[in-house]
C-alpha cells in the first residue's frame, strides 16, 4: 500500500528539495592550490531527474526535474605565506514538475541563494607525487538572496542563512594515482517563512563525506570515480518533527580535458543508489567550464 502524504509532509518534501544541495559539491582537482594571482572563471551546468521520493525508506511515488546553472569566480593570493582564495558562487535555475504521489508541488524559477567562502591551504605541497599533497579548509557562507516566494511549495532560494565548512585533502598514492577526501559540515539558520507562510522550518546540521580515487592520464587528462555520503539534516516545521532527514548515498564518475592552457572541460555523472529520505536522483549530469587566467 503507498502512504499517502498530509499537506504538512508535502510542504517538508518542498523543504528537502530545497536542501538538497546542503553542500557545496567539489569536483576532481578542485584543491589542487594554484599560484598566487592566478584567476579561475567558472560556469556549472546541471542537470538531474528523479523519479521517486523516499520518506524514512519507504518508497513514493515521486517526480523532480531541476536545470541549474552556477558562475563561480576564484581568485588566489597570498595572505602572511598562506595561499587563499576568495571566492564567490551566483546561482539561477528551474525546478520542473516536482511531485509526490501525484500531488503537485509546482515549479520554480529564478536565482538561488548566492554563496561567498575562501580556501585556506594549511598543507601546500605541491612537489609531493604527480600532482601534490595539499589539505584546505573552506568556510562558505550561504546568502537568503535568492528568489523565495512563501505562498509556494517549491523554491529555488532556500530564504536562509547556511554555514558549510568544508574540509579538502589530495594524498598522492602511487605514480598518477591519488586520492581526495573531503568533510562537510552544514549549519542552518531558521526560516520564518515557511510551511503556509507563517511558519519557522528549522533544521539539524548536515554532514557529507566526498571521496575521488584519481587517475591524471598528464597534467591537461584526468579521470575520477567517487562516492558521497549524505546524514544528518532533521527538519522540524513550527517544532513538529515529521519523521523526514537527510540520507542518501552517491556514485559518480569524473572526466576533465585541458585546452591551450587556459580552458577545462569537466564532464561529471552522478547517481543516487540509496536514499531514505528525499528525492532520489536516477540521472545527473555535470557539466563544468573553466577558463584560467
Amino acid at each position: 500500500m503507498k502512504t499517502t502524504l498530509t499537506r504538512a509532509s508535502l510542504l517538508m518534501a518542498a523543504a528537502l528539495f530545497s536542501s538538497y544541495g546542503h553542500a557545496v559539491d567539489v569536483n576532481t582537482g578542485d584543491y589542487d592550490a594554484l599560484p598566487s594571482g592566478t584567476n579561475l572563471a567558472m560556469v556549472y551546468l546541471q542537470y538531474s531527474e528523479a523519479n521517486d521520493y523516499y520518506q524514512q525508506g519507504k518508497r513514493q511515488d515521486g517526480y523532480l526535474r531541476t536545470e541549474m546553472s552556477i558562475t563561480r569566480l576564484i581568485h588566489y593570493t597570498d595572505i602572511n605565506g598562506m595561499l587563499v582564495d576568495p571566492q564567490i558562487l551566483l546561482p539561477y535555475g528551474s525546478v520542473r514538475g516536482a511531485s509526490v504521489n501525484g500531488q503537485s508541488l509546482g515549479n520554480a524559477t529564478g536565482f538561488g541563494d548566492p554563496i561567498v567562502g575562501a580556501t585556506f591551504w594549511v598543507v601546500n605541497q605541491p612537489q609531493a607525487g604527480y600532482v601534490g599533497r595539499y589539505v584546505g579548509i573552506t568556510p562558505l557562507l550561504t546568502l537568503p538572496l535568492g528568489n523565495y516566494d512563501r505562498h509556494k511549495a517549491i523554491n529555488v532560494g532556500e530564504n536562509r542563512y547556511k554555514f558549510d565548512l568544508q574540509l579538502g585533502w589530495v594524498e598522492p598514492l602511487y605514480k598518477q594515482l591519488s586520492l581526495e577526501l573531503f568533510q562537510d559540515s552544514v549549519f542552518y539558520g531558521h526560516n520564518n517563512d515557511a510551511g503556509n507562510g507563517n511558519q519557522t522550518l528549522k533544521q539539524h546540521p548536515t554532514y557529507e563525506i566526498q571521496t575521488n580515487l584519481r587517475y591524471d592520464f598528464s597534467r591537461t587528462q584526468k579521470m575520477a570515480v567517487g562516492y558521497a555520503l549524505y546524514t544528518g539534516g532533521r527538519q522540524h516545521l513550527d517544532g513538529d518533527y515529521n519523521q523526514t532527514k537527510t540520507a542518501s548515498q552517491q556514485a559518480r564518475i569524473e572526466y576533465q580535458q585541458l585546452f591551450a592552457g587556459h580552458f577545462q572541460v569537466s564532464t561529471q555523472l552522478i547517481h543516487d543508489f540509496d536514499v531514505k529520505s528525499g528525492y532520489k536522483k536516477d540521472t545527473g549530469l555535470n557539466l563544468r567550464l573553466l577558463y584560467l587566467f
